[in-house]
């Protein structure tokens, strides 16, 4: 911190910061082997000027003079921020100028429950049997709120953890307050935290349908079961199911037994027996059944983090498998036929590719239930988000991502609970990301993809009106058009465009990505260079690593700049005062 703030002082106090070329940071940069990246434009480019940043501007000179108060930043996205690696590394960049004083993780969710890749920067765990809603998905028929996915279960041994400091290599975060954002469909199960073997109950707020949980020390693992108000029925049915887990993993091990026993018995006959008697080995997964039996514990249904999922974070080829499948959904007739009833597309008229449609949704209404089947239903809780945070100084970097996401999957329609859950949240700065995928399209309706950012955009407005935009371009990208044959994508251009043209409208900013990647084509060279995967869409870890060092650096440069700007007086005021008070504290 101490360092950060002699780089800034320096800056606000010399006559030349304008200068000012090399941004604070803990990774210095090597681009010499790819001389095919443009660093001449890694900046923040402000269209309109910055004057819609000086909220944000005065807020970070709040805590970095004064150490008060917290910055709040989101970065939303498609697949490259629900994987958390680009912004897992700038997240990492702003904890390591802050020492000691991160002001919380944000919003986390239990991924895993959900089968889909958990951020790379913290574990997913959960056991039990839940169902998934994500707004990419055809049929949605529960309602989401900011993160876009939802979870939910009736089964009685549920429960979800999350370990927010698994995979760092010293511990970062120490959560005292949390927030789950989260329904019961007959307010017959509340969820409950686990602090050291003691159960901690939310204070419930029925407007936000969200529980407050209040932990007696700063943690950094987030370990949520669920209660239903039937203690016994809740223990009985999760007795029951053990049991026939148990009773139906040995019926399968007596059938293996006995088809050994069978094909044994062929071989003697046919003379092929060695002489040689194998002891059956008992599967584990049995052999854990028998032993959670016998403690009386119910047994680990699932339990995956974000290389133990179906699809590891950076496995862009089972991405896309499960984004295939969830998009080609059409499980509900009322859904199909709706789908069967959509125009045909004309190409030749430049129309909307349909996979760029905001009516490609279905929701699905609840069919009625007799009265007489509720009674008997087993209670059942959906998730929808997790608010970590503490009362320290600090930034609160939290990222939102669905793999395969676009623009319109954000829409009211689609996440009903939006800005309801955001408003706990309400962000400085908001970092756009989102179009890799509304682009990745044969004919690209970019005034669409406009006037559906001027939408999302109103959404945010609504709960801070002064919150600052950044827009991030599209990654330059590559069209499959045969298995092994890739050719140049130009709608990355046209996107490029756009971008700008909304930075003018709304007074953003914009990262030029695209051009600092090189341009048209150059996909291909980060690819060649170990930075990008084959699917020449996304990075691997190299390359997302390496774009989250630009940001950061991009981002640190444009508030060097206002401070850079800054009235003399100001300067000179709070300069010395911030280093004086810093070394009197000490390096925390």
């Amino acid at each position: 911190m101490i360092r950060f703030l002699l780089v800034v002082t320096l800056a606000a106090l010399s006559a030349f910061a304008k200068d000012l070329t090399i941004a604070p940071g803990s990774y210095s940069l090597d681009l010499a082997k790819y001389d095919f990246i443009d660093t001449t434009i890694n900046v923040i480019q402000f269209p309109k000027g910055n004057e819609a940043f000086t909220k944000f501007f005065e807020k970070m000179d709040t805590l970095v003079f004064e150490n008060k108060g917290q910055v709040r930043i989101m970065h939303v996205g498609g697949s490259h921020l629900q994987a958390d690696v680009i912004s897992g590394r700038i997240r990492e960049h702003m904890i390591k100028e802050y020492p000691g004083a991160s002001a919380g993780r944000g919003f986390v969710f239990p991924y895993s429950a959900a089968r889909t890749n958990t951020p790379s920067s913290y574990a997913s765990y959960y056991k039990g049997i839940w169902d998934k809603n994500k707004n990419v998905q055809r049929e949605i028929s529960k309602p989401l709120g900011l993160l876009g996915i939802a979870v939910s279960t009736s089964d009685p041994r549920a429960e979800i953890t999350l370990m927010l400091d698994k995979y760092n290599s010293a511990p970062i975060w120490g959560e005292t307050r949390f927030r789950l954002f989260g329904y019961s469909d007959n307010n017959d199960v509340v969820p409950v935290l686990r602090v050291d073997s003691t159960d901690i109950y939310g204070v419930h707020d029925t407007v936000s349908q969200s529980y407050v949980f209040e932990s007696p020390r700063p943690i950094d693992t987030i370990q949520i079961q669920f209660r239903w108000m039937d203690s016994l029925k809740q223990a009985s049915i999760a007795q029951f199911i053990n049991d026939s887990l148990l009773q139906d993993s040995l019926a399968r091990l007596a059938d293996s037994l006995k088809t050994d026993s069978l094909s044994k018995d062929s071989l003697k006959k046919n003379g092929n027996d060695t002489g040689k008697t194998e002891k059956a080995k008992i599967p584990a997964n049995v052999l854990n059944l028998q032993n959670a039996q016998l403690q009386n514990a119910a047994p680990e249904v699932a339990r995956d983090s974000m290389f133990q999922g179906e699809c590891d974070v950076l496995d862009t080829a089972c991405l896309a498998r499960e984004e295939a499948k969830t998009k080609d959904s059409t499980a509900r007739d009322r859904c199909a036929e709706l789908a069967a009833k959509k125009a045909s597309i004309n190409y030749e008229e430049g129309e909307q590719d349909p996979t760029n449609n905001p009516d490609d949704h279905c929701f699905t209404e609840p069919a009625a239930v007799p009265d007489s089947v509720k009674k008997n239903a087993r209670p059942r809780f959906t998730l929808t988000g997790i608010l970590s945070e503490n009362d320290s100084p600090g930034i609160i970097y939290t990222n939102v991502g669905i793999n395969g996401a676009k623009v319109h999957d954000y829409f009211e329609e689609v996440c009903p609970q939006f800005e309801k859950e955001m408003a706990f949240f309400k962000p400085d700065l908001v970092i756009f990301a989102i179009g890799i995928n509304d682009a990745n399209v044969q004919r690209f309706n970019d005034k669409q993809f406009r006037e559906d950012y001027d939408r999302l955009i109103e959404r945010f407005k609504k709960v801070n009106p002064d919150v600052a935009f950044i827009f991030e371009t599209n990654n330059d990208m590559f069209r499959k058009v045969k298995r092994k044959k890739f050719v140049q994508h130009g709608n990355g251009e046209v996107a490029r465009k756009s971008f700008f043209m909304l930075a003018d409208k709304h007074k953003a900013g914009v990262w030029d990505k695209f051009s600092i990647m090189g341009g048209l084509g150059s996909m291909a060279k980060w690819e060649h260079a170990s930075l990008a995967k084959k699917d020449k869409v996304h990075f691997n870890l190299s390359g997302y690593n390496l774009l989250g060092d630009l940001f950061y650096k991009a981002l640190i440069q444009a508030y060097q700049d206002h401070i850079a700007n800054l009235p003399a007086q100001t300067r000179r005021e709070n300069g010395p005062t911030a280093l004086q008070t810093k070394d009197e504290r000490g390096n925390r």
